[in-house]
């Protein structure tokens, strides 16, 4: 997962729901990257009555907000390096 472009990211997740598609993503954040990005984790109960989220905030402002209980943590990286991709060839054209 190319994280170089992001600069923050939220993820709302149930830690006691079988789906671990959120918990993935936060653990594919390289230990370097994380005092870079502003990450904001938010824990739901069974109570609550938001929904899990992933939202990701690109340097170029771009949000992409993607739901782990319906997409794999295989779509959520190739959704999140396809605009990644984007922001590397236009900062290699603009070199």
């Amino acid at each position: 997962m190319m994280t170089k472009y992001f600069t923050s990211a939220i993820v709302r997740f149930d830690p006691l729901s079988r789906r671990k598609t959120a918990r993935i993503f936060l653990a594919r954040i390289p230990p370097t990257t994380r005092n870079l990005i502003k990450i904001r984790t938010e824990f739901l109960g069974r109570s609550s009555t938001n929904k899990p989220l992933i939202s990701v905030t690109f340097r170029d402002g771009k949000t992409i907000e993607l739901d782990p209980c319906k997409e794999s943590i295989a779509d959520v990286i190739e959704q999140l390096d396809r605009h990644s991709r984007t922001l590397h060839l236009q900062e290699q054209m603009n070199s």
